[in-house]
């Protein structure tokens, strides 16, 4: 019986915190919704017709790229690269910080009892994501919104009315510069990382260290001279105020092909049989 009315419980409180988040999403501009799209077709646009002016026809975007050792990029880095104008399945800002519970909690709400925290947190971990993405715009992005927001399992802490939560947002990058020949350079990619004691100059708040981790990756990119379109890809940011704080930045640039190197011509068949 008492397994019954806790289970009961539960089911009443997710349906009681579901209706708020669902308030909550509504509130949120349309924007806000990630949308992951597949690669460009890899077929050409047809010839336009006769009298059609030629800037009618899009223009396909080369949908891949060569490594530094010669062989193909993986298609989900070649996105995260190429396709600033929408969002990509990898190209994301993972950040996992530290929340008060009574954070989560709207207008006339107080805090349930303790075994229906962590349903309260997962519900709500959407609205931790408050802040940060106009701290990406701010920085480097042009887009930015909410891909997945989950409270970290068993972080729940009753006593000090705190959880932490991992949040991921996605963005597009501004594409105003144009791309040289993809085929006669290789994409590079490296990673910096970055680790402050608790209490260290712009880390008192998730959103002040999160402007820290973008700067890291820009400064990376700054830091090589020799690279053609340097660009962020991912940053990730660990963040809690009693706590060191972590970060990293991926970046990735083209750069010419290595001596030696080559582009083969394409595997298709010979005309003529």
């Amino acid at each position: 019986m008492l397994r019954l009315l806790i289970g009961t419980g539960v089911l009443l409180m997710a349906i009681g915190f579901g209706a708020a988040g669902w308030q909550y999403w509504q509130s949120l501009p349309g924007a806000e919704v990630a949308v992951t799209e597949g690669p460009a077709p890899a077929t050409a646009p047809p010839a336009p017709a006769s009298g059609t002016a030629a800037s009618a026809v899009p223009v396909q975007r080369q949908g891949w790229l060569i490594s530094a050792s010669g062989g193909l990029v993986p298609q989900e880095d070649v996105r995260a690269y190429l396709a600033q104008e929408r969002f990509a399945e990898t190209r994301m800002v993972t950040v996992t910080r530290q929340a008060r519970l009574s954070e989560l909690l709207v207008e006339g709400e107080t805090l349930p009892q303790p075994e229906y925290l962590q349903v309260l947190a997962d519900i709500r971990a959407p609205k931790v994501a408050d802040g940060l993405c106009a701290v990406l715009v701010q920085s480097f992005a042009t887009h930015c919104a909410v891909n997945r927001a989950r409270v970290v399992e068993g972080s729940v802490d009753p006593v000090a009315g705190t959880a932490r939560f991992r949040l991921e947002l996605a963005y597009r990058l501004p594409d105003r510069a144009a791309l040289p020949d993809l085929a006669a350079h290789v994409l590079r990619s490296d990673t910096a990382a970055l680790m402050l004691e608790p209490g260290a100059e712009g880390t008192a708040s998730a959103e002040a260290a999160l402007a820290v981790a973008l700067d890291l990756g820009a400064e990376a990119c700054a830091a090589r001279a020799e690279a053609l379109l340097c660009r962020v890809v991912q940053v990730a940011l660990d963040w809690a105020p009693d706590r060191p704080v972590q970060a990293r930045a991926r970046i990735a640039w083209l750069a010419p092909l290595p001596k030696g190197m080559f582009t083969a011509p394409p595997l298709t068949p010979a005309t003529g049989g």
